[in-house]
């Protein structure tokens, strides 16, 4: 969700919100110690940080579904709001992202800015502000990563759900009312009754 914060705000903290830059500058940008996150679009850096208290509770509700389902599986993990690496493209923020590659934990803890270079599956909650970037752009950069197997769009104003999945594709799939979405790749499962419970109000 692209927000815009007060410049006159008391904080040490500035944003750089709106400010057109080239890509050399926003790897510079996104490298101070700051609570904000950045994504370049059209040469134009927007401030990625906030979001409805919706979009929020669904991000928080997938992330922790997914990560109470992986346990201790293994090297994998989910994150969020965390700068995900594109190869020769500026970095990105999902709202939900898995990564199995345990290099993404180890080696670059301390990186500034921490950046996910091996994402399987990534989860994008829409927002009106960003829904046609996410569905364009953003999922072209998505796709640049050789790890990604799968992306998803949850909508914030229904039970509605979208899958693409690279070993169809990309070929959209549809999920709506209280579907079962099976995640292949490490055996988890999403219901949408579990994603939108207490989020939507019942039809």
């Amino acid at each position: 969700m692209l927000v815009v914060l007060d410049p006159q705000q008391d904080d040490e903290y500035t944003s750089a919100h709106g400010i057109p830059m080239t890509e050399e500058a926003f790897g510079q940008l996104i490298q101070t110690e700051s609570p904000y996150r950045y994504e370049l679009i059209g040469g134009i850096a927007y401030n990625m940080t906030g979001s409805s208290p919706k979009h929020s509770a669904l991000s928080s509700r997938i992330d922790l579904l997914l990560s109470e389902q992986l346990g201790r599986r293994g090297p994998c993990h989910t994150h969020r709001d965390q700068y995900v690496a594109i190869p020769d493209r500026p970095p990105v923020v999902p709202d939900v992202v898995l990564t199995c590659d345990r290099g993404d934990w180890d080696d670059d803890e301390y990186a500034k800015p921490f950046k996910i270079r091996s994402p399987l599956i990534v989860v994008e909650v829409l927002s009106p502000s960003t829904e046609a970037y996410d569905r364009n752009e953003k999922f072209a950069r998505y796709q640049r990563c050789s790890t990604l197997e799968v992306y998803i769009l949850v909508s914030q104003m229904a039970r509605y759900v979208e899958v693409y999945r690279k070993s169809s594709g990309w070929r959209q799939e549809v999920f709506t009312g209280m579907q079962l979405i099976h995640l292949e790749q490490l055996d988890l499962e999403l219901s949408l009754a579990e994603i939108y419970d207490g989020i939507l109000k019942e039809a």
